[in-house]
């Protein structure tokens, strides 16, 4: 059931972050919080048909489904990122899971109010449509491995982003791609990497030991450590 006890403050999340303080704390008691169990989808209430959240704690997969059923994912969001939600993706808690979220219609007064807002929101919309792009193109002309590769590099972008997206006043240190100096740690199971890459996790983890022994990563329990990310930019169109 929604919660709207014990709401975190706003400014947590990159979406809010460098808005005055007074217009967060205005907005906070429109937002409402929800726990989901692990594997259970995101329902809202029949009121906020339309709306727009915030992972809180957790994970979230965004996935859309195939007419014979088949699950094609194209995002996991991580604590801080956010979603405009539309009726042809469905968002499933990976774990336990809790959120913020409020309707676009709560979200558009908001705009009213701040128009800065607006402006962030197509960022965000802008990433949802790149990433269903993505997908399309990866499952119709890329191989598992490039595909695979493909997951962790825009793991490893979004998590660098979502640092700073919403920061133009950015260093270009902190804007240039990873190089094979970072060693980076992706988290995701072989079964998130497996429904990301459109693939199962047998061929993930054949992938996987390939590119170990290559000494491209190190494959831990739950997540995976990116050794050289210039030789896994070589796998990106392999």
């Amino acid at each position: 059931m929604p919660n709207r006890s014990d709401l975190p403050d706003l400014g947590l999340f990159p979406f809010f972050r460098g808005l005055p303080s007074s217009l967060l704390e205005f907005w906070r008691p429109r937002f409402n919080r929800q726990r989901v169990s692990k594997r259970q989808p995101l329902r809202f209430p029949p009121s906020c048909s339309d709306v727009i959240f915030f992972v809180l704690l957790g994970k979230v997969k965004i996935s859309y489904y195939s007419e014979d059923g088949k699950e094609f994912t194209v995002a996991i969001l991580s604590p801080g990122e956010v979603y405009s939600e539309h009726s042809l993706a469905l968002a499933t808690a990976v774990e336990e899971t809790e959120v913020l979220y409020l309707s676009m219609a709560d979200f558009r007064s908001m705009m009213d109010e701040s128009p800065e807002l607006a402006r962030r929101l197509i960022r965000v919309l802008g990433q949802i449509l790149r990433m269903t792009n993505d997908l399309v193109i990866d499952l119709a002309f890329r191989e598992a491995a490039s595909r695979l590769a493909r997951v962790f590099w825009r793991t490893v972008q979004s998590e660098k982003n979502q640092r700073m997206i919403l920061n133009p006043e950015s260093s270009d240190l902190a804007r240039r791609s990873p190089t094979s100096s970072d060693y980076c740690s992706v988290h995701l199971t072989h079964e998130e990497l497996a429904s990301l890459s459109g693939t199962t996790r047998q061929t993930v983890s054949e992938i996987l030991s390939h590119w170990e022994r290559q000494g491209i990563l190190s494959t831990q329990r739950g997540q995976v450590l990116i050794l050289n990310l210039d030789r896994l930019e070589e796998k990106l169109d392999t």
